[in-house]
C-alpha cells in the first residue's frame, strides 16, 4: 500500500505533538511531517509539495500574513486538500478561510478522533475542491502565484520591513541571492520598488 504524506503546521508544540501522535497511531501507512511557522512550511512545500496528500495548518502562525499565506499555497497547489485548524472559530473567520482556498475548517476544540476520521476520509478521496470564484478573481493575488516559494518567502519578509541583509540571515542564504530574488519579484509583479511590492502583498 502506498504511503500517504501529511504536513501539520502549527506553532503550538503540544497541539502539534498530540495531533501527530493521533494520526500516526490511527492511520497506518501515513508519514507525518511538522512545521512550526510559515517559513518552515514553505520550505517543506518547496521540496515535498507535489507529493503531499493533505496539509493541516493553523491559520495564525509566525512568518507570514495568515490569509495571504493560505491563498498563495492554494494558488501554487490547486488540488491539495488544505484543512485549517484554528482556535478562532467564528463565521467570519470560516468564510475568509474558504474564500482564500481552504478545503475544510475545524476548531481546535474539535475532538481529535473526529479530526483523524476526517483526514482518513480525505486520504480516501472524499475531498471537496475549494471554490475558485474568489481565488481566481483577485488580479493582484494572481500575480503573487507567479512567484516561486523562495521568492514568496523573500517578499513576505521584505513586506515586514526586512533589509536584504536581514532577509539573507533569516533564510540562511547569500545576500546576492536575495538581491536576485528581489529583482525577479519586481519583474513578475510588474512593480518598480520595494514599497509597491509590499503594498501589493499586504493588500492581497
Amino acid at each position: 500500500m502506498q504511503e500517504s504524506r501529511i504536513i501539520i503546521a502549527d506553532d503550538h508544540p503540544l497541539f502539534l505533538e498530540g495531533l501527530s501522535s493521533a494520526i500516526i497511531k490511527n492511520l497506518t501507512f501515513t508519514l507525518v511531517q511538522t512545521a512550526s511557522n510559515y517559513l518552515d512550511l514553505f520550505s517543506q512545500l518547496e521540496t515535498d509539495g507535489e507529493d503531499l496528500d493533505v496539509l493541516l495548518m493553523d491559520l495564525k502562525m509566525p512568518g507570514a500574513n495568515s490569509e495571504i499565506g493560505l491563498l498563495y499555497i492554494r494558488q501554487r497547489f490547486p488540488e491539495l486538500p488544505i484543512v485549517i485548524l484554528s482556535a478562532h472559530d467564528t463565521i467570519d473567520v470560516r468564510i475568509r478561510c474558504l474564500e482564500h482556498g481552504a478545503s475544510e475548517f475545524f476548531s481546535k476544540s474539535t475532538n481529535v478522533n473526529e479530526l483523524v476520521a476526517k483526514i482518513d476520509q480525505i486520504l480516501n478521496g472524499e475531498y471537496r475542491y475549494p471554490s475558485s470564484q474568489t481565488v481566481d478573481n483577485r488580479n493582484d493575488d494572481n500575480r503573487l502565484r507567479l512567484l516561486t516559494l523562495s521568492q514568496f518567502k523573500v517578499l513576505n519578509l521584505m513586506s515586514s520591513g526586512h533589509t536584504n541583509k536581514q532577509i539573507a540571515r533569516e533564510l540562511n542564504i547569500a545576500e546576492k541571492t536575495v538581491k536576485n530574488h528581489v529583482s525577479a519579484i519586481f519583474s513578475k509583479l510588474n512593480v518598480n520598488n520595494r514599497t509597491q511590492a509590499s503594498n501589493l502583498f499586504n493588500q492581497a
